[in-house]
């Protein structure tokens, strides 16, 4: 039986539902526009390599739908619950960060048609849910299994001005007091609740599909990678 599980609570387990249809998923659109160019043959393409939110359709029914109101009490809330992990439960070891995109009158819909539709809007990649940091003592490697470039966060124990290099892109690191990180998601550098985005120069960093190449010069004891893997 097909299911899905949204912000911890699983359709079928917890609330009853049954997918009628398994969600087509769509191919991702990358975000490219085309100008037309007086004197020019053909139009100018301009991409900026990101991509628009998916949208997943999930057609739905109860297993039990001699109370309908009942059924629609609890699940409204949930749907209605903001943002979170989607989990289908044919491939468990990925996930959404998605939200429900439309108001859900699940009472009216049932009534209706027997059914309701629940479209979900994800951001546009697929998550590892285990997402197990590695920790690297000296110069090394790290492995993207991933189809996508990830947007990491790096914890650094050092001090002083050190230079972190990684696929061959430099990051200069000045006057670091025990650690820093190095938020590649929310494009922040900082030490607790302290800013540190003076001390770092360079962009931040993003680990390729395939293996990449990791070295440091300066005082560092060591370099936690949580990686964030993430696929198309």
């Amino acid at each position: 039986m097909f299911s899905f599980n949204f912000l911890g609570k699983d359709s079928f387990n917890d609330f009853g539902i049954v997918v009628e249809i398994r969600p087509i998923i769509s191919k991702l659109q990358r975000n490219i526009q085309y100008f037309d160019v007086p004197g020019r043959s053909g139009s100018l393409k301009v991409d900026d390599a990101t991509y628009n939110d998916l949208i997943i359709p999930i057609q739905c029914n109860f297993r039990d739908t001699t109370s309908v109101a009942a059924h629609a009490d609890l699940i409204k809330p949930w749907l209605d619950g903001g943002e979170g992990q989607l989990i289908f439960n044919n491939q468990t070891e990925k996930y959404y960060i998605a939200h429900v995109s439309d108001q859900v009158d699940i009472t009216q819909e049932i009534l209706l048609f027997g059914k309701f539709l629940v479209n979900f809007r994800c951001q546009p990649f697929e998550y590892a849910v285990t997402n197990t940091p590695v920790t690297l003592w000296s110069n090394g490697s790290i492995t993207n299994p991933g189809t996508a470039n990830s947007e990491p966060v790096l914890f650094l124990m050092g001090n002083g001005n050190i230079t972190l290099t990684i696929n061959g892109i430099s990051i200069q690191l000045t006057g670091i007091s025990g650690s820093i990180t190095i938020d590649s998601v929310l494009k922040d550098a900082y030490n607790g609740s302290t800013l540190l985005n003076n001390q770092m120069s360079g962009d931040f960093p993003v680990l390729l599909p395939g293996v990449n190449t990791i070295s440091w010069t300066g005082s560092v004891s060591s370099l936690q990678i949580t990686p964030n893997w993430r696929w198309l």
